[in-house]
């Protein structure tokens, strides 16, 4: 009775734990509208890591990156911002041109090339708005609020982009390293 008893524990509450552990892991919780999204690019969707992004004391946006291994450096990768506030596009645009200038010096034909881009990329942004940037290999495709709104294929201007967040000398490396899964615990 005993040995039934204690076999029957085992199996309720030790092995379910180790499994469930397991999945959470690089198990994605996300909308239906979005992982419609990244199932037309991955076979498998796995979290490679997360962060908030603050300024100051003002919650911007959450940011999780999807692999199909759920490691990183890949070729093929989704980024995915939640935003946390009302943005103007301007103001997005204007702070992510920023953002690649302290990658890269333009000259004026680039930085126009840019501005159309990112003009393309990016809308007014209410509270809880999802941008979804993929990189598919050489080529990139945007999705604001489920609507692809950019696909291109100018590779400078995918591997800048991506490097706003995803470089090891990012403006803010606390959250590059959360979100590139290197401050698992």
């Amino acid at each position: 009775m005993h040995k039934k008893l204690y076999l029957f524990l085992i199996l309720i509450f030790i092995l379910p734990t180790h499994f469930v552990h397991s999945n959470t892991n690089n198990t994605i919780k996300e909308d239906q509208s979005t992982l419609n999204i990244l199932s037309n690019y991955f076979s498998k969707k796995l979290l490679v890591g997360k962060a908030n992004f603050q300024f100051l004391f003002w919650n911007m946006y959450d940011a999780k990156l999807i692999t199909e291994s759920g490691k990183y450096p890949s070729n093929k990768f989704a980024l995915i911002l939640k935003y946390n506030k009302d943005f103007s596009k301007k103001s997005v645009v204007d702070e992510t041109i920023n953002q690649l200038e302290k990658q890269k010096t333009f000259n004026e034909p680039e930085l126009e090339e840019v501005k159309v881009l990112l003009n393309r990329a990016f809308r007014d942004i209410k509270k809880n708005n999802k941008f979804i940037g993929i990189k598919n290999n050489n080529e990139a495709i945007f999705y604001f609020q489920n609507e692809k709104v950019l696909k291109t294929d100018n590779s400078e201007f995918i591997n800048l982009f991506f490097n706003i967040w995803l470089r090891k000398d990012s403006q803010n490396p606390k959250f590059t390293k959360e979100l590139l899964g290197e401050n698992k615990g």
